[in-house]
């Protein structure tokens, strides 16, 4: 836990806990929600949202327990119970998360996440686990983060799509292609062969970038991706900078991107260290990417964007949420949090 912790201030640097107005307390929830994803990781996802249940339920909860949907309008059916819920408790990955950020967010109902998919970066990125006892601690506690998250629009794409990590264009998106709509549980041998497959394959989009209305690429040819926080494969740290408590986004781009950057990335997500990779980055709060020659997948916090490629002479605009989502953090985190308000209420 402790490692987890030391991950999370070193994801988010000194620049984290920047303003005190990011931290906030809740009463204890009484009326919690638990949404698991029944194909995430190895399957055992409804088995630990039950157990979880029974345990809170122990402790005089009032539990409602669903399974989530394979598309963001199906949690239209259950936008009520969310809001009439004190906490969302997600068990999945970082799909299921990102399918609630807008109905979390409409209903300003906190969230935790356990983690049960292949990278669960979400509740990593927090020091969440899968130990019931942090999760009591937690509410207990009620402390919370308030985080802003990515929003995706454009042409032929219907109202806004949220994200909390990134949104990307090379390997990993042509890999998440190629895993297509595979059924069942995902695990990372899958990932590893059809990322073999597409390294084989491998070319890059050509696009043209604007920051908040500014040329930044144009043209060019290469990997790109769009951040929301620094956390992306283990520790590669791609784009460092990124930080869901500001309300902007990080844009890389990896000029003349080739194979062997693929390589690389490989070697340093074993070795679990940084990619430091020759990228370009540019900041801002609205971002724009016309891809151009032909068409090319675009991957949203590791799923296949809307299950179709973008296509060439296509403009995608990214841009950060109106206003946050809160958090609720583990105790691992608990005494970092308080001890930073308090500092920034006494400056």
């Amino acid at each position: 836990m402790l490692e987890s912790a030391n991950a999370f201030n070193s994801m988010n640097d000194n620049s984290f806990f920047q303003f005190h107005q990011l931290i906030s307390k809740i009463p204890p929830p009484e009326n919690i929600l638990i949404i698991y994803n029944p194909i995430s990781s190895a399957g055992n996802t409804e088995s630990v949202a039950c157990k979880l249940a029974e345990t809170l339920s122990g402790y005089g909860k009032n539990v409602e327990v669903c399974p989530s949907e394979k598309k963001m309008k199906g949690y239209a059916r259950i936008e009520d119970n969310i809001a009439a819920s004190e906490l969302v408790v997600v068990v999945g990955g970082d799909g299921t998360v990102r399918k609630l950020l807008s109905l979390i967010n409409k209903t300003d109902t906190p969230v935790y996440a356990i983690p049960g998919g292949n990278e669960s970066l979400f509740a990593r990125s927090y020091a969440m686990s899968t130990d019931t006892a942090d999760l009591l601690q937690a509410i207990a506690a009620g402390i919370c983060l308030q985080q802003f998250y990515g929003v995706i629009s454009g042409k032929g794409i219907r109202g806004e799509k949220p994200f909390f990590h990134m949104a990307s264009m090379g390997l990993d998106s042509l890999t998440v292609k190629n895993i297509g709509k595979r059924k069942g549980p995902l695990n990372d041998s899958i990932y590893l062969w059809h990322g073999l497959k597409a390294l084989c394959a491998l070319h890059h989009p050509t696009v043209s970038i604007s920051v908040d209305g500014k040329p930044v690429v144009d043209h060019g040819s290469g990997y790109i991706i769009v951040a929301n926080t620094s956390a992306y494969a283990k520790n590669l740290q791609l784009v460092p900078s990124a930080d869901p408590s500001k309300n902007e986004l990080v844009a890389g781009f990896l000029p003349g991107a080739r194979p062997q950057h693929e390589l690389v990335k490989a070697m340093r997500i074993l070795q679990r260290k940084p990619a430091n990779l020759p990228m370009q980055y540019f900041s801002g709060k609205h971002i724009t990417c016309t891809l151009h020659d032909k068409a090319y997948p675009l991957q949203v916090d590791g799923d296949y964007f809307r299950n179709r490629d973008i296509e060439a002479e296509s403009t995608i605009e990214f841009s950060v949420s109106e206003r946050p989502i809160r958090v609720l953090i583990p105790p691992a985190l608990n005494t970092t949090a308080q001890q930073t308000a308090s500092n920034l209420s006494s400056n």
